[in-house]
């Protein structure tokens, strides 16, 4: 199976209305996410796709879920954040039923939110930035066990 994980942007929805909730496939209205949303998840076949969210409250986010805004980058974090991030993120994934240790997962977003995932996910695709908002889709970058592939 191939699972998108799209990472959140900090451009959003409701910044003036903080109590409003929004879909989280709504939310976001960076440039990479759009383009990851809207072409990445097609280019690659993905099965089914998810948000990784910077707030470690949201962390791993169904399209539908309703969220408020926020403003968290998970690059600011420190280490132990990224780690307990990373592992919530796993939780869910599991209890989502998704094996990963066969899955293909590919992860549109930067190292911040790659990096913490790779110690748990066999089969991974990543994607470079071309600048802070501009994601290359074209250069996949393969990972197995952690571990970049030449």
């Amino acid at each position: 199976m191939n699972i998108g994980l799209i990472a959140c942007s900090k451009t959003k929805l409701g910044k003036d209305m903080p109590e409003k909730k929004f879909k989280a496939q709504d939310i976001y209205q960076g440039n990479t996410f759009k383009k990851s949303k809207s072409e990445g998840i097609k280019l690659y076949n993905c099965d089914d796709w998810f948000i990784l969210s910077g707030n470690k409250d949201y962390n791993l986010l169904d399209k539908n879920e309703e969220i408020q805004y926020y403003d968290v980058y998970l690059g600011k974090q420190n280490k132990t954040y990224k780690n307990e991030w990373g592992e919530k993120v796993k939780s869910k994934l599991i209890q989502k039923g998704f094996d990963l240790e066969n899955d293909v997962f590919y992860i549109f977003g930067g190292a911040s939110y790659y990096k913490p995932l790779l110690s748990f996910l066999k089969n991974c695709v990543v994607f470079k930035f071309k600048s802070s908002n501009t994601i290359q889709l074209d250069s996949p970058i393969y990972y197995e066990n952690g571990k970049k592939l030449k």
